[in-house]
């Protein structure tokens, strides 16, 4: 199996963790969030939590099990929700970029300030997905300008008590705050996204002059693309959490320890929708300042909010689609965007349909999940910027009272271009027997061009990835009976690995299917990738006949390596002048068959 989206097609349903070094796969970075997906999330001392969205108007809330509880409305309608955070005494605290809102629960506004460095325009220069952060305290409020350079010290009435300058002009992400812990002063922790660092500073002596006291450099782990620290989180021990939103991960270190990098979680690099997996996260918080309670994640490219508990399992995923007011439309069917991918066309969005009908309806065109200036017709024309974006169309439908739906985002329409990676067109289907016994067999879909070289493929039973399955065939067995089969694929061309598409789930039913012989190789596995020191190196199973599910042995010389049973391999010195093949075993409840791939000379 080969291509780039491996570690996104491993792993069950608690996310990863690992001591020590990763090995993982480049892929295409994941794509903006759109308007319609949580970028913020705040966790109450009692479990519950609030969901934000860059279409501001109303903040869901969550249950301790994810279970929605309501809706907050916010005193400014429009603007978006950059960061969220929950005082000690339960009122809500939302930084909208440009100012700063402090509501009860129940919405009622107590205090609004404006922030330091005046308007903050929503655009790709000031994403409020990338940029802004908030942390309160019990007499401070801390904001990482969005749109500035610095972070804010305010009291809770709001005046700015000191602003601290950032090294360099890169725009802050987040900020979280630790108390002092085994030796180790109280410290604030800033993340500069396009810096890839996070700077720490001794909160006992903040002023407008002070600089880092210690800088994190995040560490690019082999296979992963160049960090771009996003969301923090940090407890009363002094452990830090890191968002890595360029490789969809969330990297710890122990801050006593001299910021010893010790785990991670998420299943990095490549965006993925299995549970613990996650697509670009925009926010990450804790309870109480503890990890105690776990973590609440805002895994926004899959429309989500996910608990993991202390040691990283998932608790409960909730899908988190913004509220609209109580009496407002409803969306039924999604707007959907039809015309052709091409600069120069025109695109037409469909409003979909909703539960009653709407007196007026708002259109907005998302490019890469931004809004696109002044395109609110039902109508664009595709513009060359385009190309090699992602276009949605929002639609936001408005009662005769004037009560607004939530805003009902279509599926992604790709704009492909010369240099992109294959976007899908049209998703994989299961095709064939299915029943207990029988062959079903997974189509590749349509993608767009270039014409994809190979495909990068896997099955799931309820949702949970079934290991070794990575080939277009699955033998349906009796554990498959009364559940739901899914596949899923991803198109890889010379431009990289586009972003996985799962089929439509299919049920497995009683009745038992055909009987299938034993496993019998008809192409030989192959070695993928450059044999050099420190590179990954992955097995293509090749071909097989009987829809086995496959393990793997590596080999030096002929001789077995242990702890190698993966399809990938990262080089070592010790294979440095020795020839690699990889061992392929194919098992279907007829009998098992093996196969080896030609060998590699690694070189330094």
């Amino acid at each position: 199996m080969g291509g780039a989206l491996r570690a996104a097609l491993m792993g069950g349903f608690a996310t990863t963790l690992v001591v020590g070094g990763l090995v993982a796969l480049p892929s295409q970075p994941a794509s903006a969030v759109t308007t319609g997906r949580p970028i913020a999330v705040a966790a109450t001392d009692n479990g519950a939590s609030y969901v934000g969205y860059a279409t501001g108007g109303r903040l869901l809330k969550l249950d301790r099990n994810g279970a929605v509880a309501g809706s907050v409305p916010l005193d400014r309608d429009d603007d978006p929700v950059t960061a969220l955070d929950v005082g000690s005494d339960g009122t809500i605290w939302v930084d909208y970029g440009a100012s700063v809102s402090h509501l009860r629960p129940d919405g009622t506004l107590l205090d609004h300030f404006d922030l330091q460095g005046g308007t903050c325009p929503v655009n790709a220069a000031h994403d409020p997905t990338r940029f802004g952060g908030i942390e309160v305290t019990k007499d401070r409020v801390y904001v990482a300008g969005r749109c500035v350079a610095t972070v804010g010290v305010y009291d809770h009435d709001g005046d700015l008590e000191t602003s601290i300058d950032l090294p360099g002009t890169a725009l802050p992400r987040d900020v979280a705050l630790a108390p002092a812990a085994k030796g180790l002063p109280a410290r604030m922790y800033v993340s500069v996204p396009d810096a890839g660092k996070v700077y720490a500073y001794d909160t006992a002596r903040l002023r407008s002059g002070s600089t880092p006291d210690r800088t994190l450099v995040i560490k690019r782990f082999p296979g992963f693309r160049d960090p771009e620290p996003g969301a923090l989180t940090a407890d009363e021990k002094g452990q830090l959490g890191v968002v890595d939103i360029e490789n969809n991960a969330l990297h710890f270190y122990n801050g006593p320890e001299n910021y010893w990098y010790y785990r991670t979680l998420g299943h990095g690099p490549d965006p993925a929708s299995d549970r613990g997996f996650v697509d670009r996260v925009t926010a990450v918080d804790n309870a109480d300042g503890s990890f105690k309670q776990g973590l609440w994640v805002a895994d926004s490219g899959n429309g989500r909010i996910q608990h993991w508990d202390h040691i990283g399992t998932t608790d409960w995923m909730a899908d988190a689609l913004p509220p609209g007011d109580p009496d407002g439309p409803v969306n039924v069917a999604l707007p959907a965007v039809t015309g052709k991918p091409y600069a120069g066309k025109e695109l037409t969005c469909d409003l979909g349909t909703w539960s009653e009908e709407a007196a007026a309806y708002d259109v907005a065109w998302m490019r890469d999940g931004l809004p696109i200036p002044g395109a609110t017709a039902a109508s664009y024309t595709v513009a060359t910027r385009d190309v090699a974006a992602e276009l949605t169309c929002q639609v936001t439908a408005s009662s005769a009272s004037g009560a607004r739906s939530a805003p009902s985002t279509s599926e992604v329409f790709p704009i492909a271009g010369p240099s992109s990676p294959p976007f899908v067109l049209e998703r994989p289907r299961i095709r064939g027997d299915v029943g207990s016994g029988g062959v079903v067999r997974c189509t590749n879909g349509t993608w767009t061009g270039p014409e994809p070289t190979r495909y990068v493929r896997g099955w799931l039973r309820d949702g949970q990835l079934l290991p070794g399955t990575n080939a277009p065939e699955y033998l349906v067995t009796d554990n498959d009976v009364y559940h739901e089969l899914t596949c899923r694929v991803a198109a890889v061309n010379r431009n990289g690995t586009g972003k996985v598409a799962i089929s439509d789930p299919v049920d497995v039913e009683g009745q038992a299917g055909g009987h299938v012989g034993q496993p019998r190789n008809t192409k030989k596995p192959r070695i993928i990738g450059t044999a050099k020191l420190g590179k990954v190196l992955f097995c293509d199973p090749g071909s097989w006949d009987n829809a086995p599910v496959f393990t793997y042995v590596w080999r030096r010389d002929g001789n077995p390596l242990g702890g190698s049973e993966k399809d990938q391999y990262q080089v070592l010195g010790d294979d440095l002048g020795h020839r690699l093949t990889c061992l392929v075993t194919g098992t279907n409840p007829s009998g098992s068959a093996a196969a080896s791939s030609g060998s590699v000379r690694p070189r330094r």
